[in-house]
């Protein structure tokens, strides 16, 4: 399918956005379809999206079952997983309900395991996107038949798997049915939050996610550090040379 092949997924490293007492909403445009890749006739995440007419940036989608194309736009409430646990997250948001704050953590570690693959444009990618739409499409991974295609059993163990590790790493990190969200590592990094895009009216596109993770410093920036340090070693040798 072309530029109007039904789309499914989407991810997108946005910082997370405050919510007030009133409702956040902005305005979503599917520009493109990311990085083209496709399995089980669909296109996998991520795809680009611009919001309120900004420069187009990648989302993750976790809802399998809703149609867009590219150029569609809708308005979107805006909330966050914090929001949503606490309680506080605007009126309408989560599309889907009840909430549930344990899918809605695994959204966000397998949006995270997705972005922080080297490869979109790979079959990872998209057994994760599988895995991702699972979550609120609990039949999704009952066969490798879906209404737009079919993927392989491969493909469907592989989702399978990315799917319950994350439901694992949820699991450990709840206390109380309250999630951690912070204290689950992906690629050695951990999740700082997750943003939701929810569709208002809820029928009008799909729901889509971003996560934020902590960065570790760089190579480069670490370096510089030993430097300096070794540098102010240096200075205070010369400095106790005088001295003595």
């Amino acid at each position: 399918m072309q530029d109007h092949r039904l789309l499914r997924g989407i991810l997108l490293l946005l910082p997370c956005l405050a919510i007030s007492a009133w409702a956040q909403t902005d305005t979503l445009t599917l520009e493109n379809t990311g990085a083209n890749y496709v399995m089980g006739g669909v296109f996998t995440s991520p795809y680009g999206i611009s919001i309120n007419g900004g420069t187009p940036v990648s989302l993750i989608c976790d809802d399998f079952t809703t149609d867009i194309s590219v150029g569609e736009s809708w308005t979107a409430t805006v909330t966050t997983f914090a929001a949503i646990e606490a309680g506080t997250n605007p009126p309408g948001t989560p599309k889907f309900t009840p909430v549930d704050i344990q899918n809605y953590a695994t959204v966000a570690v397998l949006a995270a395991e997705l972005q922080s693959l080297p490869n979109l444009a790979t079959e990872a990618a998209g057994e994760i996107s599988y895995a991702l739409w699972d979550v609120f499409d609990p039949t999704l991974l009952n066969s490798t038949s879906n209404p737009y295609g079919t993927i392989t059993s491969t493909e469907l163990a592989a989702a399978q798997s990315y799917l319950s590790g994350a439901e694992a790493l949820v699991t450990g990190a709840t206390t109380g049915g309250t999630v951690n969200l912070s204290s689950i590592i992906v690629d050695g990094n951990a999740i700082e939050g997750m943003t939701i895009y929810t569709p208002n009216p809820l029928s009008s596109a799909q729901e889509f996610v971003s996560v934020t993770v902590a960065e570790p410093p760089s190579p480069a920036l670490f370096g510089l550090d030993l430097l300096g340090l070794a540098g102010l070693m240096l200075f205070a040798r010369r400095r106790l040379g005088r001295c003595i």
